[in-house]
């Protein structure tokens, strides 16, 4: 019997999976993310997935030692990269039909045709402002911004009809405000609002996909990330269901983002997209990516 915890001792232990960290706020994006952690698609690997609340909880996720993949918004990723931050990004993604301008007015295929009506707006130097902002200054001729401070401030004061003509809303708020009042209408898909701007064939990719050094070369993983990334394309109000599980406030978005057209670009074979996007926000406040264009590496040259 002495001889049993001997042999035992001998016999090889099992493998440990190795843990790979996924986070996301809750938007589109981050759904593909979610279905690697629900389908667990590669043995010996275990992915779970953490929201994160704030830049500065990314910031502290990138700079750990565990393994990370998650989704930033594209400036986000950019001033870390400036900061000298060691993180790749390894796909973006276009979420077309995401952001609509809603109102009570017709139609509009440039901001001039709001004629300085008030237009609420989240956070003032945030993605959708800045967007605005490289469409068209904002003026007495084209728009007024009304920053609300908070993501559903701006549909609640077009609902209730409070100090503001119309509103950037993303999806699935926009549906959502539009289904609550008949009176609304859908004035512009802020992607063509930039398209006609910028002279650019492809709509922004708002969000990218960055890892930190922990997470080295895994070709297999990125390969299970675009096969999650097709799924959810081909049915996006799928992605409703999986966010829902981490943000309940996502349940009901399904009508929103069937609209989307969901894009999926790999890096560095896509990097000419994320670059052209970056030099069109460069131009008008650098200090939104940097300072300056973020260089090959940053794209996995």
């Amino acid at each position: 019997m002495r001889l049993l915890p001997l042999f035992l001792a001998m016999l090889p232990l099992p493998a440990l999976a190795e843990e790979i960290l996924l986070s996301g706020p809750p938007i589109w994006e981050s759904a593909p993310l979610i279905a690697l952690a629900e389908d667990q698609p590669i043995e010996g690997i275990t992915f779970s997935f953490r929201p994160w609340a704030s830049p500065e909880q990314l910031r502290k996720r990138v700079i750990a030692d565990r393994p990370l993949m998650a989704v930033a918004p594209s400036p986000t990723a950019a001033i870390f990269d400036a900061n000298g931050m060691a993180l790749r990004v390894v796909s973006a993604t276009i979420t077309e039909g995401s952001l609509s301008i809603v109102g009570r007015g017709t139609e509009i295929t440039e901001l001039a045709d709001l004629q300085g009506a008030s237009l609420a707006l989240p956070f003032k130097g945030y993605l959708p402002d800045l967007m605005m902002r490289r469409i068209a200054e904002p003026g007495a001729e084209t728009w007024q911004p009304h920053y609300t401070g908070s993501l559903v401030a701006g549909m609640q004061l077009l609902l209730a009809e409070r100090g503001v003509d119309a509103a950037l809303l993303a999806e699935p708020m926009a549906t959502l405000a539009l289904a609550q009042d008949r009176d609304l209408t859908r004035q512009a898909d802020l992607c063509a609002l930039w398209r006609g701007a910028t002279a650019l064939a492809d709509c922004p990719p708002a969000g990218v996909i960055i890892v930190n050094p922990a997470f080295a070369e895994r070709p297999e993983i990125r390969a299970a990330y675009h096969a999650a990334f097709a799924k959810l394309a081909a049915d996006p109000a799928s992605a409703a269901g999986l966010l829902a599980a981490h943000f309940p406030e996502m349940a009901q978005a399904g009508a929103g983002f069937a609209r989307i057209s969901a894009i999926d670009l790999p890096m560095p074979e896509q990097a000419d997209v994320l670059a052209d996007f970056y030099a069109a926000i460069l131009e008008i406040e650098p200090a939104a990516i940097g300072g300056r264009l973020p260089e090959g590496d940053f794209y996995g040259k």
